[in-house]
């Protein structure tokens, strides 16, 4: 359990897959990166309330977990678990802090791959910038009231972890709405952020590695 969210940031698919109904291929994939970057780089915080399901496939279950997450531009995210377990990731330039009701571990991204991945792929969805991330393809779908990213893996490590990864951008503002992660072994995380708080003054207690 103490893993869910550090898999969940680690995107990716290992194919192109079919296209979801309602959706439909972006006719100006140029004129939405651009608009994409421009709204990102308007951010320079975000509040918000998340709803995280876990469907796992085996177990024909469901687990729901509920939390806050945190953005400071342009490095630094808290994301929080609160119910029905406590647990914790803060992302803060190239340092990483995890800690559950057990114990807590800190990371130099630098220093581990797949770390350093998670943390380029969660600031690159914050900053508009998943364009320059060299380890996955980007395809984008529209629906009639969102975008639709869709995330394919380049690299091996990514590959042996994921199937795909939806990231479901408000076509309003570009702010990222969910995330649905979907696993090899079929297992997927589909996390829903509501009551955004955008620009609001965030302390720097809420990003301290310790």
């Amino acid at each position: 359990m103490r893993f869910i969210f550090l898999l969940l940031i680690s995107l990716f698919s290992g194919a192109l897959f079919a296209q979801p109904a309602g959706y439909k291929i972006i006719k100006d994939p140029a004129l939405f990166k651009t608009k994409f970057a421009e709204a990102s780089q308007k951010i320079a915080s975000i509040q918000s309330d998340f709803v995280q399901v876990k469907n796992l496939s085996m177990l024909n279950d469901k687990v729901t977990s509920k939390g806050k997450f945190y953005y400071k531009k342009s490095n630094k995210v808290r994301i929080e678990y609160t119910s029905p377990y406590q647990y914790l990731m803060v992302l803060n330039n190239n340092q990483m802090l995890v800690k559950d009701e057990q114990k807590t571990s800190n990371y130099n991204t630098r220093s581990n791959k797949m770390m350093q991945s998670i943390n380029n792929i969660m600031l690159d969805c914050m900053r508009g910038t998943v364009y320059q991330n060299k380890e996955f393809n980007v395809q984008v779908l529209e629906g009639s009231k969102d975008y639709l990213l869709q995330l394919n893996p380049v690299t091996t490590v990514m590959k042996k972890m994921f199937q795909r990864i939806e990231v479901y951008l408000d076509k309003s503002d570009f702010n990222v709405i969910r995330l649905n992660m979907v696993e090899q072994g079929g297992d997927n995380s589909l996390m829903t952020f509501s009551n955004r708080v955008m620009n609001t003054n965030l302390n720097e207690s809420l990003f301290a590695i310790r």
